[in-house]
């Protein structure tokens, strides 16, 4: 027999969940991608509407991981939707911070942009790039989004690890060309309940024959997270 070489789930005592994180080298011509969730056991990343903030969704802990693994990337990549629906959202002034609108109609008074000009970039196609009109540096990605070529040129800029924090559609869109090497989840001991609310991925569903694999590679507790 084989042995089962799996973590089994550990209780970490303090906000300290992780103490390193390594990650491998970046697959070739783009960097290394990896989804940082939040989800209640039902499976929904909302606590109460789309537009408005998830920050009570998570513990304390879960909020410090979620800034330690940030820590980690040299670039974060969010939908326009949680841009507009959390207020005061800012990354450390040294990230990279991209945020995905097909329009190009964002507030560009958030701290998102003012907070390190030089390092928010839009992602969008040729009417996001009207539409933003030198108010942001953009990226055309196409419409819809080529999501290689925008790996690529994101790893041409020397970004070697790309962290991707929502919303529903976004991460769908990246596990649907299976360009998503690695997924962290924080389940948070609430039941939200609901049809129609978003999941930690959203998209068209895969086929049973093409389901994405992962492989366990950790399970920490916190309390009841």
């Amino acid at each position: 027999t084989v042995p089962d070489n799996r973590p089994g789930c550990r209780q970490v005592a303090d906000l300290s969940v992780y103490d390193r994180l390594d990650f491998p080298v970046s697959p070739e011509g783009r960097p290394w991608v990896f989804i940082n969730m939040v989800a209640t056991i039902d499976g929904k990343i909302l606590s109460g509407e789309r537009d408005e903030n998830v920050m009570d969704l998570g513990s304390p802990t879960d909020h410090a991981t979620m800034r330690f693994i940030e820590s980690q990337a040299d670039a974060v990549m969010i939908g326009a939707g949680s841009l507009r629906a959390t207020v005061g959202l800012h990354y450390p002034e040294r990230l990279k911070r991209l945020v995905v609108s097909a329009s190009g109609t964002l507030d560009f008074s958030s701290k998102f942009f003012t907070g390190a000009p030089d390092k928010a970039w839009v992602v969008t196609g040729s009417r996001g790039v009207e539409g933003v009109a030198g108010r942001a540096q953009t990226f055309d990605a196409g419409a819809p989004v080529r999501w290689r070529r925008g790996l690529a040129w994101l790893h041409g800029l020397g970004d070697e690890r790309l962290l991707i924090e929502g919303g529903s559609e976004l991460n769908a869109a990246l596990l649907a060309e299976d360009l998503v090497d690695e997924l962290f989840l924080t389940e948070t001991p609430k039941v939200k309940l609901g049809s129609g609310i978003p999941t930690y991925a959203g998209g068209q569903p895969l086929p049973r024959e093409g389901l994405l694999r992962f492989s366990l590679m950790s399970c920490l507790t916190h309390d009841d997270e």
